[in-house]
């Protein structure tokens, strides 16, 4: 089959929530879909069983990402777009107490990207026509924290990231962020944690994955848009203004 007739993304962290809903999403829509996970869950099985080639790479490491790298090249010879997924959220209170926890999470959010970006650029070139970059970040990377100031520099680093590799790309490929509120609670969360959190958006509902797949839709399907921030979070940064 050519490139034009399927074209072929390439997700990390897909193993489940956001990332195993884009694998499912770019599927029924007739994508190839490379997806990157670390542990092996019923999700990826299924996502497996449905069509994507799910690779085991730690992206949080060098051998990792190389792995990554060669597998993606053996596997295709364009890609359509790279959506970087992967993340970890920990408290800064956590990630001072553990060096190796502190490296993964500039890892996951800066230089695997970094790396990833610069070795399959080719193949991002190659596509038929433009080709995109999706990093998803978070909305509060352009607000002050005092709790997660560690986590939070990561994101507001990853999206200068973005920026940097859209001027060096242009124009066959396309660099962006989308950043993301509240999605979907954890099966953990209380009820009274759900309400606080519910509180602090404008729309104050629980949405789901789909606002963020249709904001990745939005960015591929445009011409014109590069270097951008999309922020999906109910309005909850008016709130925090």
């Amino acid at each position: 089959m050519k490139d034009g007739d399927q074209p072929c993304v390439l997700v990390t962290g897909a193993s489940r929530r956001l990332g195993a809903s884009l694998v499912a999403h770019w599927l029924q829509s007739g994508y190839k879909v490379l997806a990157s996970y670390r542990h092996e869950s019923d999700q990826v099985q299924m996502l497996r069983q449905q069509g994507a080639v799910m690779l085991c790479a730690d992206v949080a490491t060098e051998a990792g990402v190389q792995e990554l790298i060669e597998a993606v090249q053996a596997l295709t010879p364009s890609l359509r777009g790279i959506v970087h997924n992967a993340s970890i959220w920990h408290s800064d209170a956590e990630l001072t107490q553990s060096p190796m926890l502190l490296n993964t999470t500039y890892a996951l959010h800066l230089f695997s990207p970094y790396r990833l970006n610069q070795a399959l650029l080719p193949l991002l070139q190659a596509h038929s026509g433009l080709s995109d970059i999706v990093f998803i970040s978070d909305a509060s990377s352009d607000q002050g924290n005092a709790d997660k100031a560690l986590y939070t520099a990561s994101k507001s680093a990853m999206e200068s990231l973005m920026r940097s590799q859209a001027v060096a790309y242009a124009p066959k490929v396309k660099v962006n962020a989308v950043a993301p509120g509240l999605l979907a609670f954890h099966e953990t969360d209380d009820e009274a944690y759900r309400q606080k959190r519910l509180a602090q958006t404008l729309l104050g509902i629980e949405p789901g994955f789909k606002p963020v797949i249709d904001a990745i839709d939005y960015v591929f399907a445009s011409t014109y848009t590069t270097g951008t921030r999309l922020v999906v979070d109910g309005g909850s940064s008016l709130l925090r203004s």
